[in-house]
């Protein structure tokens, strides 16, 4: 039996979803340059280099994009690095991405992924753990 760590998981997993699906991107911080929070897209700017977004540090704008490209049929993986930056951005998950297909009845769908790192790590401030 094949030992990977889940880092390398959600890594492989993005490959192939990515190879498979053209409409899908990823989009957030350090993304490109640093392979995300924790490196799960390292490799992916090389692999895939009009679908990595780097973004500014503003969750509203990574998760706004991310449901407005949703809407529009694009399949975006919104990575917010750390859980706990995402109540910066909870107008867009809350009033947004979670409400539409009922705004719309039924008419519009918000397919996106939100990756939200979290847990214990060395060397981080309050908000960062």
């Amino acid at each position: 039996m094949r030992s990977v760590t889940f880092r390398d998981a959600l890594n492989e997993a993005l490959h192939e979803e990515m190879a498979r699906d053209s409409s899908i991107f990823v989009i957030g911080e350090d993304v490109a340059t640093h392979g995300g929070n924790l490196a799960v897209t390292k490799g992916m700017a090389e692999a895939f280099p009009d679908r990595i977004r780097e973004t500014p540090n503003s969750e509203a704008a990574i998760v706004g994009v991310a449901v407005g490209a949703a809407l529009a049929g694009m399949r975006p993986v919104a990575e917010i690095m750390y859980v706990d930056f995402v109540t910066c951005a909870m107008d867009e998950v809350v009033n947004q991405a979670a409400k539409m297909r009922y705004m719309t009845g039924g008419q519009a769908s918000v397919p996106m992924v939100l990756r939200l790192p979290c847990g214990l790590s060395q060397y981080t401030a309050a908000q960062h753990s």
